[in-house]
C-alpha cells in the first residue's frame, strides 16, 4: 500500500507564518525540499505539547523523519549554529 504525501506547516522561527512543505510518499520529508523553501536550513524541531520543550527532528540518509505523534506540529528550521538569519 502507498501512503499519499501530506503537507506540514514549517517556519523559519516561532514567530512567522508557517509555510506548507510536502512530504513524500513514505510520509518522509526530502531535506533538499526543506532548503528550497529555507536555503542553509539543516533539519527541523518542533515544540512537545506535553514537555513544552523543544525536540529535534531525525535525519537519516538527506530525509526527515515524522515524529511518533506525525507531523501534527507547526516546525521550526534548524540552521546551523553561528549564522546570522
Amino acid at each position: 500500500m502507498v501512503n499519499m504525501s501530506c503537507y506540514i506547516q514549517v517556519c523559519e522561527d516561532e514567530n512567522d507564518e508557517p509555510i506548507e512543505i510536502p512530504t513524500e510518499d513514505d510520509n518522509t520529508l526530502l531535506l533538499s525540499t526543506l532548503v528550497a523553501q529555507f536555503p542553509g536550513a539543516c533539519g527541523l524541531k518542533y515544540r512537545h505539547a506535553e514537555s513544552r520543550s523543544m525536540r529535534g527532528v531525525r535525519l537519516v540518509d538527506g530525509r526527515l523523519h515524522a515524529p511518533d505523534e506525525g507531523w501534527n506540529y507547526v516546525f521550526f528550521c534548524v540552521f546551523p549554529k553561528g549564522e546570522i538569519r
